[in-house]
């Protein structure tokens, strides 16, 4: 079982600054069999996180497609609900991932 994917859009973002679309791609071999892996619940959770002070906006571009595209990283707040990641839990070995 994966973690909830607001959690882990929240660790990528603790770890970099990215894109809606970076996003999408990023959390594909883990949720791209999901009815939520699309780019309207990405949108979703990252509004949700931006306005309770989690996430911020760093950049805004146009994408390919036309539509606006937001650069974002985790604030100190967000950084502080790393906390609630379940121990052993590794983004880096998903073979090590402990179930949920």
């Amino acid at each position: 079982m994966t973690l909830p994917m607001r959690f882990r859009i929240l660790h990528l973002l603790t770890l970099q600054e990215l894109s809606e679309i970076e996003i999408l791609e990023a959390l594909k071999p883990e949720y791209g069999l999901e009815g939520q892996y699309k780019r309207s619940t990405i949108d979703t959770h990252l509004a949700s996180m931006k306005a309770v002070g989690m996430i911020e906006i760093t950049d805004l571009s146009m994408g390919n497609d036309g539509k606006l595209l937001h650069k974002f990283r985790a604030t100190e707040y967000g950084k502080k609900y790393l906390k609630y990641m379940p121990k052993g839990w590794s983004a880096d070995h998903p073979s090590n991932r402990i179930p949920m």
